[in-house]
């Protein structure tokens, strides 16, 4: 069964899949990057408010967590450090 990761934003919340695994990256404080292991075509834009490395630190968090718990938890909540915010989360394809 898929496992999501659970991410919190000002629209509420947003729902990644795990898959066979993610990985972040950080490209500026007002942007990151969640990338899929098994689609590199695409990945999700996140636009984040003041994020720092330990934003990404709370993702990688996350992703540890959902690929050890049982199938019977598929949403595992990002918990976002304190003063950091995402915006929105869109999906990109890379051209």
């Amino acid at each position: 069964m898929e496992k999501y990761l659970k991410i919190p934003t000002t629209a509420g919340n947003h729902n990644i899949p795990v898959g066979t695994g993610l990985f972040v990256e950080r490209t500026t404080a007002t942007a990151m990057r969640i990338y899929n292991n098994s689609a590199l075509t695409h990945h999700y834009a996140l636009v984040t408010g003041a994020s720092t490395t330990a934003m990404v630190t709370a993702i990688e968090k996350a992703i540890e967590t959902a690929a050890v718990t049982t199938w019977h938890n598929a949403e595992v909540l990002v918990n976002l450090p304190v003063g950091e915010t995402v915006t929105s989360i869109t999906m990109t394809v890379f051209s």
